[in-house]
Protein backbone atom coordinates (compact mmCIF):
# COMPACT_ATOMS: atom_id res chain seq x y z
CA UNK A 1 0.00 0.00 0.00
CA UNK A 2 1.31 3.71 -1.00
CA UNK A 3 1.59 5.85 1.81
CA UNK A 4 2.29 9.54 1.45
CA UNK A 5 4.16 11.43 3.21
CA UNK A 6 4.86 15.53 3.90
CA UNK A 7 8.66 15.78 4.62
CA UNK A 8 9.05 19.06 7.15
CA UNK A 9 12.95 19.29 6.35
CA UNK A 10 12.99 19.13 3.02
CA UNK A 11 9.32 20.33 2.15
CA UNK A 12 8.48 17.42 -0.14
CA UNK A 13 6.56 14.91 -0.79
CA UNK A 14 7.57 11.23 -0.33
CA UNK A 15 5.72 8.00 -0.94
CA UNK A 16 6.38 4.41 0.94
CA UNK A 17 5.20 1.17 -0.11
CA UNK A 18 4.07 -0.74 3.47
CA UNK A 19 3.20 -4.77 3.19
CA UNK A 20 -0.50 -4.76 5.04
CA UNK A 21 0.82 -7.13 6.81
CA UNK A 22 2.61 -5.10 8.65
CA UNK A 23 -0.39 -4.23 10.82
CA UNK A 24 -0.29 -8.10 12.28
CA UNK A 25 3.08 -7.55 14.00
CA UNK A 26 2.14 -4.02 15.67
CA UNK A 27 1.01 -4.24 19.37
CA UNK A 28 0.04 -0.80 19.17
CA UNK A 29 -0.94 2.20 17.23
CA UNK A 30 -0.13 4.78 15.79
CA UNK A 31 3.49 2.12 14.76
CA UNK A 32 6.43 3.99 14.03
CA UNK A 33 8.41 3.27 10.65
CA UNK A 34 11.45 4.94 9.77
CA UNK A 35 12.43 6.56 5.92
CA UNK A 36 15.63 7.63 5.50
CA UNK A 37 16.13 10.20 2.20
CA UNK A 38 17.20 12.92 0.70
CA UNK A 39 19.92 13.48 -2.14
CA UNK A 40 22.59 12.19 0.63
CA UNK A 41 20.14 9.84 2.23
CA UNK A 42 20.83 11.99 5.09
CA UNK A 43 17.28 13.25 6.42
CA UNK A 44 15.67 10.33 8.47
CA UNK A 45 11.59 10.42 9.09
CA UNK A 46 9.69 8.87 11.62
CA UNK A 47 6.22 8.44 10.26
CA UNK A 48 3.37 7.19 12.58
CA UNK A 49 1.10 5.20 11.17
CA UNK A 50 -2.58 4.02 12.38
CA UNK A 51 -4.02 0.57 11.79
CA UNK A 52 -5.57 1.95 8.73
CA UNK A 53 -2.12 2.65 7.28
CA UNK A 54 -2.78 6.17 7.49
CA UNK A 55 0.30 8.83 8.45
CA UNK A 56 -0.45 10.15 11.81
CA UNK A 57 2.31 12.20 12.47
CA UNK A 58 6.20 12.42 11.02
CA UNK A 59 9.19 13.97 12.71
CA UNK A 60 12.68 14.16 11.02
CA UNK A 61 15.71 15.15 11.26
CA UNK A 62 18.53 15.81 8.94
CA UNK A 63 21.54 13.43 10.15
CA UNK A 64 25.14 15.91 10.20
CA UNK A 65 27.27 12.80 10.97
CA UNK A 66 27.53 10.13 7.82
CA UNK A 67 27.95 7.43 10.40
CA UNK A 68 24.58 7.23 12.25
CA UNK A 69 25.03 3.39 13.34
CA UNK A 70 27.80 2.06 15.82
CA UNK A 71 30.89 0.12 14.37
CA UNK A 72 29.73 -2.97 16.29
CA UNK A 73 25.77 -2.59 15.39
CA UNK A 74 26.43 -2.17 11.91
CA UNK A 75 28.89 -5.41 11.74
CA UNK A 76 25.71 -6.88 13.28
CA UNK A 77 23.74 -5.76 10.43
CA UNK A 78 25.92 -7.11 7.86
CA UNK A 79 26.39 -10.21 9.33
CA UNK A 80 22.65 -11.11 9.71
CA UNK A 81 22.33 -10.18 5.79
CA UNK A 82 25.60 -11.76 4.77
CA UNK A 83 23.72 -14.95 6.63
CA UNK A 84 20.66 -14.38 4.79
CA UNK A 85 22.30 -13.97 1.54
CA UNK A 86 23.57 -17.45 1.96
CA UNK A 87 20.56 -18.95 3.02
CA UNK A 88 19.24 -17.67 -0.03
CA UNK A 89 21.85 -18.80 -2.64
CA UNK A 90 21.69 -22.29 -0.79
CA UNK A 91 17.30 -22.10 -1.36
CA UNK A 92 17.77 -21.17 -5.37
CA UNK A 93 20.62 -23.96 -6.09
CA UNK A 94 18.11 -26.05 -4.23
CA UNK A 95 15.72 -24.81 -6.86
CA UNK A 96 17.48 -24.69 -9.90
CA UNK A 97 18.45 -28.76 -8.79
CA UNK A 98 14.42 -29.35 -8.40
CA UNK A 99 13.98 -28.18 -11.45
CA UNK A 100 16.61 -30.19 -13.93
CA UNK A 101 15.00 -32.96 -11.97
CA UNK A 102 11.63 -32.05 -12.85
CA UNK A 103 12.24 -31.36 -16.25
CA UNK A 104 14.10 -35.17 -16.51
Amino acid sequence: MKVLYMCPVCKKNHEVLLDTKIIEKQGSFPFPYFDLHGDLRDILSLLYIDANLKVRGVEAKQLVEANIFSQDFASSITQTLMNEISRLEEENKKLREELVRLKK
